[in-house]
């Protein structure tokens, strides 16, 4: 079995449980809007990470399951608000929620999934201690997100952005989820505080390869593949790694027509065109591959202190499919 299968599997075991949760007596209309997004299909990476990192501690996978769930809802929660701020109008092939019943309704729908995950993660059946260990990483991935995304938006004022800069917002904005499920998993798994420390590592790494990976599909995936149009970041002005290297590297003249585009609302086919040229002429793309790749093999590292087995190969396997993914 495949890595792709191996996450398949488990996908299957959340989305029975986020089933479970939606399905019992809700008659409130909260309910059907909170469900919407997990509900939406999804790859479940991070409650993946969980399980797997679980396992490889030699802890059954099974009680992983409720903070595995709670995470996957605070992903969705952030989603929710994510696609308000970028006011963004697909989310994996479909409308976003906002743009389905109103932003103030998605609003709520977002605090309702926070909420109920917190009350989901009370349901994990470990000690006391771990408990609160995770109740802890749970929290502080919230508040590196909450900061993370302020730091994008910062940015959505500014042209003057180092890659460090950015690499640093997408550690809060998407690493620290990921880091929280392998984490958590370790934790469940009874890792002492090296081990946790290195599986921490090891999702922040590739978190920020996940990302960039998630930027360079944007400017060239299939759109059939990833739901959303190709270049909608270029149309909204998103300053991803690859237009911040290239604003950088490029010529004055060539430097200012990028931004022209970056700015202009409503942008043709044409203009989109142009823009995806001047970041290919900067080398913006490839050198993106190339760091992807780079927190790719880190994060790989990062799994030494785990003996060699199914669960050690799952969690390679899953970096390699974070950076070659085609949607």
């Amino acid at each position: 079995m495949d890595v792709i299968d191996e996450l398949d599997q488990r996908k299957r075991k959340v989305e029975d449980r986020i089933d479970q949760i939606f399905d019992g007596d809700r008659d409130h209309p909260l309910w059907n809007s909170m469900a919407y997004y997990p509900r939406a299909g999804g790859k479940k990476l991070r409650p993946f990470l969980v399980m797997i990192t679980t396992g490889a501690f030699d802890k059954s996978e099974e009680v992983a399951l409720p903070y595995a769930t709670a995470l996957e809802l605070v992903h969705n929660f952030t989603l929710i608000h994510d696609d308000i701020m970028d006011k963004d109008e697909m989310r994996r092939g479909k409308a976003t929620l906002h743009k389905r019943i109103g932003e103030a309704h998605a609003i709520n729908a977002g605090d309702g999934l926070f909420a109920l995950a917190f009350k989901i993660l009370s349901n994990t059946e470990v000690e006391d201690e771990k408990l609160r260990l995770l109740l802890e990483e749970l929290s502080t991935s919230v508040v590196k997100v909450a900061e993370g995304q302020e730091e994008d938006i910062s940015f959505e004022e500014t042209y003057d952005i180092t890659e460090e800069e950015f690499l640093d917002m997408i550690e809060k904005k998407t690493s620290y989820l990921f880091r929280a499920a392998a984490r958590g998993g370790a934790i469940i798994g009874g890792g002492d505080e090296e081990e946790i420390r290195s599986m921490g590592e090891y999702a922040r790494k590739m978190g920020v390869a996940f990302q960039i990976q998630d930027d360079y599909l944007d400017l060239v995936g299939d759109e059939n593949k990833i739901g959303k149009d190709v270049g909608s970041d270029i149309k909204e002005g998103k300053r991803t790694l690859m237009v911040i290297n290239a604003l950088s590297e490029l010529p004055e003249q060539k430097r200012k027509r990028l931004i022209e585009i970056l700015e202009k609302e409503d942008n043709t086919t044409e203009e989109i065109r142009k823009a995806l040229g001047l970041i290919e002429d900067a080398k913006a793309i490839q050198h993106s591959k190339d760091l992807a790749h780079e927190y790719a093999e880190e994060a790989k590292s990062e799994l030494e202190i785990l003996p060699d087995g199914k669960y050690k190969r799952m969690l390679e396997e899953i970096v390699d499919f974070m950076i070659s993914r085609e949607k």
